[in-house]
């Protein structure tokens, strides 16, 4: 349709047909300054870190939702103008199912974020060492709760005594879900000194329809777009002292680094 000469400065376009919108794709990427090659840009900046384990100064309260997710598309593709004309031109197989999961984490965390009105707290994209990360984890008067986000836009969710059907497929997200919260359960009780409960939770997100066919799953499902509604409802079980301690914990980053305690039983 259309394509960008960095050494020219020109765009081409191949298929007038679609004048306009290879222009509106790719202006916002150019510079007017004629000696500037603007696909040089993106080289003159640092390479993005590389997925290491978070220092014990590094405070996870700061993280965005979908940090981890937005940073392993960077590595993948650093260009933004790239990565937009590989959207554009449906070339973006690669990149597609992380960009969906970062919107999809995006939409729960801007909703979890609402609970912090009421005395909660919440982090996101928590690392571990195996360079998987914890979507979320919310710790507020109900409970700690670590959430298991997954955009499914359109999709039929199906979810039984031990497993989360998505379309009539079978998916790990209980499993997954699980043993992120056993996890996180063994990792602060460690930190903390005293024990502390976290239940897992798994939010879905665009799905056109959800089934729930047991009265006491091992996993709590919801929908992600209202996940702040959906928690605050909850009985409370802490006390603020015990949440701030909580908190104190799970907002170290050197808290989630252990790999030598007993492992899960899943």
């Amino acid at each position: 349709m259309a394509w960008y000469d960095c050494r020219t400065g020109k765009i081409n376009i191949l298929d007038e047909s679609y004048r306009d919108e290879a222009l509106a794709a790719l202006t916002p990427f150019l510079t007017s300054e004629p000696d500037v090659t603007p696909a040089a840009a993106p080289r003159s900046l640092p390479a993005p870190p590389a997925a290491a384990a978070p220092s014990s100064s590094q405070d996870l309260a700061t993280n965005e939702p979908g940090a981890s997710l937005r940073r392993r598309i960077e590595e993948v593709e650093p260009s933004p103008l790239l990565r937009t004309l590989k959207r554009w031109f449906r070339l973006d197989a690669e990149l597609r199912p992380w960009e969906t999961g970062l919107q999809g984490e995006r939409i729960a965390g801007k909703s979890l974020n609402r609970l912090r009105r009421d005395g909660w707290y919440v982090l996101h994209s928590v690392e571990l060492p195996s360079g998987a990360d914890i979507d979320h984890v919310a710790i507020g008067p109900p409970g700690v709760f670590t959430i298991n986000t997954k955009h499914h836009r359109g999709s039929r969710i199906w979810l039984g005594d031990h497993a989360a059907m998505v379309n009539g497929q079978s998916t790990p997200y209980v499993r997954n879900s699980l043993f992120e919260a056993q996890r996180a359960a063994r990792l602060l009780t460690h930190t903390c000194g005293f024990p502390v409960a976290v239940h897992p939770v798994l939010a879905v997100v665009g799905a056109a329809t959800v089934t729930v066919r047991t009265a006491a799953p091992s996993v709590r499902l919801i929908d992600g777009t209202h996940a702040a509604r959906e928690l605050s409802g909850l009985s409370p079980v802490l006390t603020p002292p015990d949440i701030e301690r909580i908190y104190a914990a799970a907002r170290e980053g050197n808290t989630w680094l252990a790999t030598s305690r007993k492992p899960d039983h899943t």
